[in-house]
Order: C-alpha cells, then sequence, then structure tokens
C-alpha cells in the first residue's frame, strides 16, 4: 500500500508542477495539464493570476515531494506526513480548479483521493509502514 501512496503523491507533485513548466502552446495533454497558452477558467484574481498560479504549482509539488520524502523517512520527518498531503492537496485543488477543464479531472481526482485517505481511511506513516 505504501508504494501506491508514494506513486499517488509523485503523480500529484508531477501534475502540479507543470505549472511552473508548462508544454508548447496548444500542447495540453492529459499527463501533462498545462501548456504556454492556458488561461484560467474562473480568473478571479486578475492580473495576479500568474503569480497564484506559480505559488500554488511550487507549494503542492513540493509539499507532496515531501511527503513522499517523510513516507521513506528520509530528511522529513514522519509526523509532518499528514499535515504535507493536505497542504500539498488543497494546494493542488485550487490550482486546479482555477483551470478546471478535462485536463483538471485526473489531479483533482488524486486531491480527494489523498484528502479521504488522511480524513476517512486515517493514512499515517505508521500505518502505511506495512505495505
Amino acid at each position: 500500500m505504501r508504494w501506491l501512496i508514494i506513486v499517488i503523491l509523485v503523480l500529484g507533485a508531477h501534475f502540479s508542477l507543470t505549472a511552473i513548466a508548462p508544454g508548447g502552446a496548444g500542447k495540453a495533454l492529459f499527463y501533462w495539464p498545462f501548456a504556454k497558452d492556458r488561461q484560467p477558467t474562473i480568473d478571479i484574481f486578475g492580473s495576479a493570476t500568474k503569480v497564484i498560479t506559480k505559488v500554488l504549482s511550487i507549494l503542492a509539488g513540493l509539499s507532496f515531494l515531501a511527503s513522499v520524502a517523510a513516507l521513506l523517512g528520509w530528511l522529513v520527518p514522519a509526523n509532518w506526513w499528514s499535515s504535507l498531503v493536505i497542504i500539498g492537496s488543497v494546494s493542488s485543488a485550487v490550482l486546479f480548479l482555477l483551470y478546471v477543464d478535462l485536463f483538471a479531472f485526473i489531479p483533482l481526482v488524486i486531491d480527494a483521493v489523498l484528502l479521504m485517505g488522511i480524513f476517512v481511511w486515517h493514512w499515517t506513516v505508521v500505518s502505511l509502514q506495512g505495505g
């Protein structure tokens, strides 16, 4: 189970970080959801949208990667794991809700699964160590 969660967290980081490394104009794909010409579906932040997009992307990506490190016992304390997953998932969900379209579906499902894991299934580093 632990390795499945690690794969999901790495995918969450990948999808989130594509916002700071977008594909070419018109080149958004299901596995690379951001393209250089992608515009927010919900532009409530006006001129700050680009900055907010980058902040959310980096926050989500780094939180997901740090949660992988915590789960593996590398450099990041295990007791930070749940908080990192929540921060990563919420940041990613906000990011993809700003740019909601068909390409946002997989990242939003990943965020929902991770949040359910924390709040419904009560995942912890200890509970995932058996897998």
